[in-house]
C-alpha cells in the first residue's frame, strides 16, 4: 500500500460517493477552500493501483487565526473515507501521513471532522463536541416521519401552510443573490462575518444537481431561505436564513418540512440537521424534528502543546460580535470574507 497525492478530480469523487462519502469531501469542496487561498491535499491510500481509502484536508494559515489542518472547513464533516473491504492499516497510514504534514508545517493542531475512525490512535484525541439530529427517511411510511414531529412543529406547519408563502427552488444566481442578501441580514445580526457571495457562486456551479437552494416568498419578499447539500444517500441541512420581522409566518419550518418530504420521496435514507451545541436555542428547534441524537466524531493531533481548539461561544468573541453586529451592512460585505475564510467552522 502506498500513500500519494490523488491527482484525478473524478476519480477521486467517484471513489467518495461509491463509499457514502459526504458531500464535503468532494474535490468541489476542496476547490471552494482554494478560492480563499488555502492549500487542499486530497491524500489517497493505493493499493495494487486501486483507491482503498481517501481523506481530504485543506492547510488554513492565517496571523489572527493560527495554522491548522482540518478536514473539512466550513463544515461539520470530512476525515477519512474508506473501501468497505479496506485492510486495516489504511486509517493508519492514512494517519501517519497526516501527522507526517502537520510536523513539517508545525501547524497548531489537526481537526478531522464528522467520522468515527473505529481505530485506536493514540496520536489523535477524539473529542464529542457537537452534536446533530439525523432524521431516517422511509418514503413507504410518511406519515412515522410527521409524527415524530414534536407537536408544536407540526402546528408551525399548519400555521404556515394557512399563510399565502411560496415555496420554490432558486432557479438562477438572480435567486441566489436574493438568498445571499438575506445571509448577509443574518450574519449581521448574529456578529458573524459571512463569506463572500463568490462562494457560494462557487457551490452553485461546481456541486451542481447535488445543491439546493429553496426559498419561501411572502408577497413577492423573500423570507426565508436554506441550502441542502447532497451524497449518495444522505441529505446535509447546511445554509438557513430568514427575515426575523416575519417569523411568525412560520416560513422556516414549511420550508425544512417540504425539504424532508421530498428527500424521501427521491429515496434519500438519512436527513441531517447539520451542526450545533447541545443546550442552545438552535439544539432545541433541531430537537423538535424527531431526529435521532447522534455525536459528531471529531479527531484531533497536536504537533506541539495542546491549544485551545476554535469555540464559536468563547466569551472572548463576544465583543467583536457587538461591534460587528453594528457595521453597516455594505461594510460587512465587503470585509467580512478575508475574516470569515480563515475561520473553519
Amino acid at each position: 500500500m502506498q500513500i500519494e497525492r490523488v491527482q484525478d478530480p473524478d476519480r477521486w469523487n467517484q471513489f467518495v460517493s461509491n463509499h457514502s462519502g459526504p458531500v464535503f469531501d468532494l474535490w468541489e469542496w476542496g476547490q471552494l477552500c482554494e478560492r480563499y487561498g488555502h492549500e487542499t491535499t486530497y491524500l489517497g491510500a493505493v493499493e495494487n493501483g486501486e483507491l482503498r481509502g481517501v481523506v481530504p484536508f485543506v492547510h488554513m494559515k492565517s496571523q489572527l487565526f493560527g495554522d491548522k489542518l482540518v478536514s473539512m472547513p466550513y463544515s461539520e464533516h470530512g476525515s477519512i473515507v474508506l473501501a468497505d473491504d479496506a485492510p486495516p492499516e489504511t486509517t493508519i497510514r492514512l494517519l501517519k501521513r497526516i501527522r507526517e504534514t502537520a510536523d513539517e508545517l508545525n501547524v497548531a493542531f489537526v481537526s478531522l471532522r464528522g467520522r468515527d475512525l473505529a481505530t485506536s490512535t493514540p496520536e489523535f484525541m477524539q473529542k464529542h463536541r457537537f452534536v446533530t439530529f439525523e432524521i431516517e427517511l422511509d418514503d413507504d411510511d410518511p406519515d412515522s416521519t410527521w409524527s415524530a414531529l414534536d407537536s408544536s412543529r407540526r402546528g408551525h406547519i399548519r400555521t404556515a401552510r394557512e399563510n399565502d408563502l411560496t415555496v420554490r427552488q432558486a432557479m438562477s444566481l438572480t435567486d441566489l443573490r436574493r438568498y445571499y442578501d438575506l445571509y448577509l441580514d443574518n450574519m449581521r445580526k448574529f456578529g458573524t462575518p459571512p463569506h463572500s457571495f463568490g462562494f457560494f457562486e462557487q457551490l452553485w456551479e461546481g456541486l451542481g444537481d447535488r445543491m439546493d437552494v429553496d426559498l419561501v416568498e411572502y408577497n413577492g419578499s423573500l423570507i426565508n431561505g436554506q441550502i441542502v447539500l447532497f451524497s449518495r444517500d444522505a441529505c446535509f441541512h447546511w445554509g438557513s436564513v430568514s427575515d426575523h420581522e416575519h417569523r411568525e409566518l412560520q416560513g422556516g419550518s414549511l420550508l425544512l418540512w417540504n425539504s424532508i418530504e421530498q428527500a424521501a420521496r427521491d429515496d434519500y435514507l438519512n436527513y441531517s440537521l447539520g451542526r450545533t451545541r447541545e443546550g442552545t436555542g438552535v439544539y432545541s428547534f433541531k430537537k423538535s424534528w424527531g431526529g435521532e441524537k447522534v455525536w459528531f466524531d471529531d479527531y484531533h493531533y497536536f504537533p506541539n502543546d495542546t491549544v485551545a481548539l476554535p469555540n464559536p461561544d468563547d466569551g472572548k468573541y463576544e465583543q467583536l460580535s457587538n461591534a460587528w453586529q453594528k457595521l453597516p451592512k455594505q461594510a460587512t460585505k465587503w470585509i467580512g470574507p478575508s475574516i470569515r475564510k480563515n475561520i473553519s467552522l
